[in-house]
């Protein structure tokens, strides 16, 4: 049921370690991978409907994907078809910057945003969060990403009543967005210290034998160059 790896740290770095083996569950989830990142406020997208173990472009891009936020998934398909389109990380410009975006789980009921380009839940809750991020920033409340994105994610539990299972990374080259409300599929969280200065790894797999922390679900996590800025309430 598809994974994610995420990477923030306070220098632009690669991760040429972890990717190699968060591949290794392309076996798993065979239809398709995805690796964003960002060059100054554009976000670089590689992807493609096929095993990442497998796929000689993916160790590639490996080389290429140098930031400070770098975004990885690998796609087990149970919406949508298994296409380019289709597979994470999903992009989107708005306000003069590029977002990234990556899910694992399902939404019951999401589907078809005007601006999607595929047909999965996903991408539609993706475009679902940004429209309500520019509303939010357009009322009369109290302004700022952080406050937008835990007010999306609270109208994305409001608005749908099926299966809600929702992880997800969000970036918009600055910081990194992480999100967990998924019961068999936590996400965990590793902090390391470069030689530049500090890095944070989070993915939905125990990549290496050190010690990974369990983020809180239903908390949204405010990630800044390697360090944890904010995590707030529960909000759902």
């Amino acid at each position: 049921m598809c994974d994610l790896f995420g990477l923030s740290c306070n220098k632009e770095d690669r991760a040429t370690s972890s990717l190699p083996i968060f591949s290794e569950y392309g076996g798993s989830n065979p239809h398709g991978w995805g690796i964003g990142w960002f060059e100054k406020n554009k976000a670089m997208v590689h992807r493609a409907p096929r095993r990442a173990d497998l796929d000689e472009h993916f160790f590639e891009t490996i080389d290429k994907a140098s930031s400070k936020n770098l975004i990885s998934h690998v796609r087990w398909a149970t919406h949508g078809e298994k296409c380019e389109c289709n597979c994470h990380p999903f992009k989107r410009h708005q306000n003069g910057r590029d977002w990234l975006f990556a899910h694992n789980g399902w939404v019951d009921g999401a589907e078809n945003h005007p601006l999607a380009e595929g047909d999965t839940d996903s991408e539609s809750i993706f475009n679902e969060i940004i429209d309500n991020l520019i509303e939010y920033q357009n009322s009369d409340k109290i302004k700022g990403k952080y406050p937008a994105i835990k007010n999306a994610i609270k109208k994305i539990f409001q608005q749908y009543h099926g299966t809600i299972n929702l992880n997800m990374f969000l970036s918009d080259g600055n910081m990194m967005y992480v999100f967990n409300h998924y019961s068999s599929k936590p996400i965990y969280m590793l902090r390391r210290s470069k030689i530049y200065g500090n890095a944070i790894l989070i993915s939905t797999r125990k990549l290496t034998n050190e010690s990974w922390e369990k983020i809180p679900s239903d908390r949204l996590l405010a990630i800044n160059n390697g360090e944890i800025e904010v995590i707030s309430d529960k909000l759902i």
